[in-house]
């Protein structure tokens, strides 16, 4: 089970899709490229996720890393992580670590579950700094009880293979159940975790994953 970038990625081109419909439906009047011309971080942001949801050819890629540059400058969070993706993989701009570490750093320091989680991931593959499994746990966890389903996935791979804490098969499928019930890649590692698991302890996870949302609620689910 490897959370690699490609997934992440898939994950970005669903929300960059459902971002660029709405984007398209503004542009049409001209209402949003006002918007963010006047300085609104928000509609920059969109602005942003419109261009990069084009044709991915350098021009769109440029001015999609210009509006989300000038949204992150303006503390939106969300546009600080995708900054930092674009810094990370060298999307309308040049492959930066330092600053895809900087950019992350500053959405997680506003406690944005996407902050977290890429900055997670910095961590976790020592991308711009020293891997430190526990460091990424930290993160991962706190991505994974806003509600973040990669996150919660990433939180038990770490809690099944031993990283950064002790192996917990329970706690992992846990955390690999709540994430399955928003993303359906999840329902394979459940798949794998169940071929190792007795039933005792697949429904100690399961009575888990009842607490959690009791304490917790919908919202992190």
């Amino acid at each position: 089970m490897n959370f690699s970038i490609t997934r992440y990625l898939f994950l970005s081109l669903v929300l960059i899709s459902l971002s660029s419909a709405w984007a398209q439906s503004q542009m049409a009047d001209g209402d949003l490229k006002l918007r963010a011309e006047s300085g609104d971080a928000n509609a920059q942001y969109e602005l942003g996720m419109y261009f990069s949801g084009l044709e991915r050819v350098p021009e769109n890629q440029r001015a999609a890393f210009r509006w989300m540059s000038a949204a992150a400058e303006q503390g939106h969070s969300t546009a600080q992580a995708q900054l930092a993706h674009y810094f990370k993989v060298g999307q309308g701009t040049d492959v930066d670590m330092a600053r895809a570490m900087h950019w992350y750093n500053e959405s997680s320091q506003q406690n944005n579950p996407a902050g977290h989680f890429g900055l997670a991931r910095m961590y976790y593959r020592g991308q711009g700094v020293e891997q430190n499994y526990p460091k990424a746990m930290e993160l991962y966890k706190q991505a994974a009880q806003a509600g973040h389903p990669s996150a919660q996935a990433a939180l038990g791979y770490m809690f099944d293979n031993g990283l950064g804490t002790e192996t917990n098969e329970v706690e992992a499928m846990k955390w690999y159940l709540l994430s399955a019930e928003k993303w359906y890649t999840a329902r394979n590692y459940v798949y794998f975790m169940k071929q190792k698991m007795d039933e005792a302890s697949v429904t100690e996870a399961k009575e888990l994953v009842a607490a959690y949302k009791a304490k917790y609620g919908s919202e992190k689910q």
